[in-house]
């Protein structure tokens, strides 16, 4: 298998179409999860390649972004903001 670069206009292109798909399904679907949101932009996905909305090297730059942003590993850690103390 090729390796897979998306250039930074791509990348650009693939967060905004996956915030557009989370705020649509923000506004209709009331028990949200990692999982709920991955099936959606899944079948957005398959919808848009196969009307030809979107190209294949789009869907596999969602697809590498999903992948990032739905894992549950992606945690984040924050430091004590003294601040806030």
């Amino acid at each position: 298998m090729e390796a897979f670069a998306p250039t930074p206009s791509e990348r650009i292109d693939a967060i905004e179409q996956f915030l557009q798909q989370l705020m649509l399904l923000l506004e209709v679907e009331p028990e949200i999860n990692r999982e709920t949101v991955s099936a959606w932009i899944a079948i957005c996905s398959a919808s848009a390649l196969a009307h030809g909305a979107r190209t294949p090297r789009q869907t596999k730059t969602l697809e590498g972004l999903c992948r990032r942003v739905l894992t549950p590993a992606v945690d984040v850690v924050r430091p004590a903001d003294v601040r806030w103390s």
